[in-house]
């Protein structure tokens, strides 16, 4: 009986070490990737109706349509003498309506150009609303008819 079980030991340890050298090979770890960046929410609506922010020539007065998808109309408040080109007003105010259409909000973002006093002045505001659909901000130019910029500023404006 020895002498059957030493070589049935020495087989089975000869057929271990060769099933043990021809065994698949494990995948290699995946590296760890870095955490993803979270995914910021999408721009809430802006909420609609009269939106007011002071500028550097008074204030500057949008309204964002009922149903958020634009600005409907702007009013420019002009608090003493503001000049552009040949031009000028004092204490006025100029309001700017679109009856058929807006100026489109899109992605939280609006730009809005429109000309006054006839074509003597260009205007250009533009605007992005917060996350939260309750605050904005943005820049405002105002050009002479021929082009040359006047001024330029920059505006906040709270939810009504």
């Amino acid at each position: 009986m020895k002498k059957f079980i030493i070589p049935l030991l020495t087989v089975v340890m000869v057929v271990s070490i060769i099933l043990t050298g021809c065994a698949p090979a494990l995948p290699p770890e995946e590296p760890e990737l870095p955490p993803e960046e979270p995914e910021l929410p999408p721009t809430a609506l802006s909420k609609p109706g009269e939106w007011a922010g002071q500028t550097e020539f008074g204030k500057l007065v949008f309204t964002v349509a009922p149903d958020s998808t634009g600005i409907s109309k702007i009013s420019l408040h002009f608090e003493g003498e503001f000049k552009c080109g040949g031009s000028s007003v004092s204490d006025g105010q100029a309001t700017v309506e679109k009856l058929d259409d807006v100026w489109p909000i899109t992605n939280g973002q609006f730009s809005a150009e429109f000309s006054l006093l006839k074509g003597l002045w260009n205007v250009v505001i533009e605007g992005e609303f917060d996350q939260t659909g309750t605050q904005a901000s943005g820049t405002w130019e105002i050009s002479s008819g021929e082009g040359t910029t006047c001024q330029e500023g920059t505006w906040e404006a709270s939810a009504p």
